[in-house]
């Protein structure tokens, strides 16, 4: 909702996973106690920004995606991995998703695109720049680097070839790439949903005469725009802003 002067009102806060050949591992993602500063999914400043932009925008509405547990099969002789996730979607029961590919974090970014693409068309223009994980080891004690945590950095590309990295931090070396990947993709499903939005407002205030604040709105869109990618939505508004 927004208000005479174009302030978007009512902001409410969003809430916010030796082997023979092939193998099945099976995994629960609990919720875990975590030390201040450890925790989370990190990303360049300038994403922040943009993330905070789309919860205003958003409010509500805005999407969190979360990996609650998944199942692996791999078959190491091929080189192919299986991987069956329950994804959850705000608040709402988690639904079984399957993705396939080279390794755990390809089948989860298969899965997770292949799912979403249908209602975010912009995710199927998006790919993997770069992958690392790192142990972020206490050298004071050797002895407990088993138990160290792990860093995960996912890059991806969007249709303009602007990379956006994400990074986070956790206990387990697959936890911390699942949740890296998975607000890689929440990240790009609220952009385009942001964008669809700000374009539903603009076009509020255009038929209104409200040209003080079509200037400003037709200014978020371009600021949101460079953190989307290719969609036939995307395209359409674009196009409608150009003519």
């Amino acid at each position: 909702m927004c208000d005479n002067d174009g302030r978007v009102t009512g902001i409410k806060e969003a809430s916010h996973p030796v082997l023979s050949s092939p193998a099945t591992l099976t995994y629960d993602l609990p919720k875990i106690n975590v030390p201040p500063g450890q925790k989370g999914a990190t990303m360049a400043f300038d994403q922040e920004k943009m993330v905070s932009l789309m919860r205003e925008i958003l409010q509500e509405n805005y999407l969190t995606l979360a990996v609650k547990a998944y199942s692996l099969e791999e078959d190491l002789s091929r080189g192919e991995c299986l991987m069956r996730f329950q994804l959850a979607q705000r608040e709402e029961n988690p639904v079984e998703v399957e993705g396939q590919g080279v390794g755990t974090i390809d089948a989860l970014f298969n899965g997770l695109r292949q799912h979403l693409a249908h209602d975010y068309p912009s995710l199927s223009s998006i790919a993997f720049s770069q992958f690392a994980i790192q142990g972020l080891l206490n050298s004071a004690d050797a002895r407990e680097s088993s138990k160290a945590w792990a860093e995960a950095t996912v890059g991806i590309i969007n249709s303009e070839g602007r990379e956006f990295v994400f990074q986070a931090r956790q206990p387990s070396v697959s936890r911390a790439g699942i949740e890296a990947t998975v607000k890689a993709a929440e990240y790009f499903v609220n952009s385009e949903r942001t964008y669809v939005r700000l374009h539903e407002i603009l076009e509020h205030y255009r038929s209104e005469g409200r040209t003080d604040l079509v200037e400003k709105y037709t200014d978020l869109m371009t600021q949101v725009v460079q953190n989307t990618s290719y969609s036939e939505v995307v395209e359409r508004i674009r196009a409608q802003l150009k003519g």
